[in-house]
């Protein structure tokens, strides 16, 4: 017992006769954490806190498919619900897209290939993205439109270009949406037919003629909006979507800045201490305006500290 007193006594004689140097201490860790960048993370982005406003954006292509009608996570199989699906359905709606990782010898040769390739199919490039894996060469994301009927045929050829890394395909029912939107139209199509008729009819009411040709205006506006609509449900089931990636053999030199060097790093290296340098002298700065405020608390707490010990003593 006696012993656990003596170590009460001498530390609380430590905090007692520390006890500005532990405020300070306190106060100059806050400081730190709260002026010193804190990363947030948004999905693939990282972003910190700070005046500069400093954001890094993850760059690199992530894929991740679908394989047949479910999503792969983690090896597994997760199935997709579809509540829309009619078993007995005679004109079926589908809509198949893909995706296709190819690792090729020669990006640039592959590319001129699949693009032959393509249009041999009547397909079409709507999207084509390029990023550098190493200097002078690059490698290559196609978002292509082709027959749906021929986009199995289409990712056996696009195979013999190289290597496949990864291969999936997805398929949507549409047929149920598609009959719903086609008895909507069905309808409106009949009651713009009616307010035709109306509209045609002698009456000596003008208001009576100005609210039927406002409610056919509504009418044959909604009935373009679905058809729209209808018409990009055709141009989906009869045109696949299919991504397309090349990328060049894994060599030795694929880095992340395929351009670095020496005198690139020391730069960046020298202006990483200018604005180190430039923020401790602002600090510095805003230490020396604030000081009519931190200067008098620090001597109350001073002149507490010591008018406490000499107490003790």
């Amino acid at each position: 017992m006696a012993q656990k007193e003596s170590l009460w006594f001498r530390l609380n004689h430590f905090v007692q006769g520390h006890l500005l140097l532990i405020i300070l201490l306190v106060l100059a860790g806050w400081w730190i954490w709260e002026q010193n960048p804190r990363p947030v993370f948004r999905g693939e982005s990282m972003s910190y806190d700070t005046d500069g406003a400093m954001e890094e954006m993850a760059m690199a292509p992530k894929m991740m498919y679908s394989r047949a009608t479910g999503a792969n996570y983690g090896g597994s199989i997760m199935p997709q619900m579809d509540n829309n699906f009619i078993p007995d359905a005679e004109d079926r709606k589908i809509i198949k897209n893909g995706s296709l990782d190819m690792e090729v010898t020669d990006t640039e040769e592959a590319r001129m290939q699949a693009e032959n390739i393509i249009e041999e199919e009547g397909g079409a490039i709507t999207n084509l993205n390029s990023w550098e894996t190493r200097p002078g060469i690059l490698a290559y994301n196609f978002t292509l439109r082709v027959p749906s009927e021929k986009l199995e045929d289409i990712v056996v050829r696009l195979t013999e270009l190289g290597i496949k890394k990864s291969e999936s395909f997805n398929i949507s029912d549409i047929t149920a949406q598609y009959q719903d939107t086609e008895n909507r139209l069905e309808n409106l199509r009949a009651r713009r037919d009616r307010l035709r008729e109306m509209m045609g009819r002698e009456t000596d009411k003008l208001a009576d003629i100005l609210a039927i040709d406002r409610e056919l205006a509504n009418v044959q506006n909604e009935i373009e909006n679905l058809e729209r609509s209808q018409n990009r449900r055709d141009t989906d089931v009869a045109y696949s979507t299919l991504n397309l990636t090349l990328r060049p053999e894994p060599q030795i030199g694929d880095v992340q800045d395929p351009h670095w060097n020496a005198k690139k790093s020391w730069r960046m290296a020298v202006n990483d201490f200018l604005t180190s340098s430039q923020h401790i002298t602002d600090k510095l700065i805003k230490a020396v305006v604030y000081a009519p405020i931190w200067i008098p608390i620090l001597l109350i707490l001073w002149w507490v500290d010591r008018k406490f010990l000499r107490r003790r003593k």
